[in-house]
């Protein structure tokens, strides 16, 4: 089993909940950033957030980077947490009811630094009764949740292995999201 083998030394001293709660409380806006950067016209779309999933997980691993995480544990429930957190703020904040890619910058960064949802807001299937497909819904919803846990397996698979080698390997191309496809109920 792959283990970082982060020392005491390297961590937080015991008995500081202070330090740690602020840690994993805190938003990091260069993070936070990272993701919005990556948007066309002020909207993310889910093959942006999946980007950045990946890109995340890479960089949790890297020692030598800036964004490594000492805490970084990839167990088989955070790879289902991160497929999850990863798709969240498109799929029930957007605002349409059959496109089920795309949102808006502004709201993902609100939701993300204010921790709550924009005022006003509706699931779409509130603001959208007549038209809002639910089993279309739900099945984008999979689908890009089971590429999520993919591509965060993939990175993990890859970020052990330049840990290991203490080299970066020929990066593959990530793989194509769905969500290049426009979902339409």
């Amino acid at each position: 089993e792959f283990n970082l083998n982060i020392t005491v030394e390297d961590g937080f001293a015991p008995n500081n909940e202070e330090t740690f709660i602020n840690f994993r409380y805190e938003v990091d806006r260069d993070l936070l950033k990272q993701l919005t950067d990556r948007s066309s016209f002020g909207r993310l779309t889910i093959f942006d957030h999946q980007q950045h999933l990946r890109a995340r997980i890479l960089d949790s691993l890297d020692r030598n980077g800036p964004l490594f995480d000492m805490f970084f544990v990839f167990s088989d429930e955070s790879i289902h947490v991160a497929a999850n957190q990863y798709l969240f703020p498109v799929m029930l904040l957007g605002e349409d009811a059959t496109d089920f890619t795309t949102i808006e910058s502004r709201v993902v960064e609100d939701l993300w630094t204010q921790f709550r949802f924009q005022e006003g807001f509706a699931p779409r299937s509130v603001r959208h009764p007549d038209t809002f497909d639910f089993v279309a819904f739900n099945q984008a919803r999979q689908d890009w949740q089971d590429e999520n846990v993919l591509i965060a397996l993939n990175a993990f698979e890859q970020g052990k292995s330049i840990v290991k080698h203490g080299e970066e390997e020929e990066a593959e191309e990530p793989p194509t999201s769905s969500d290049t496809k426009l979902v339409k109920a």
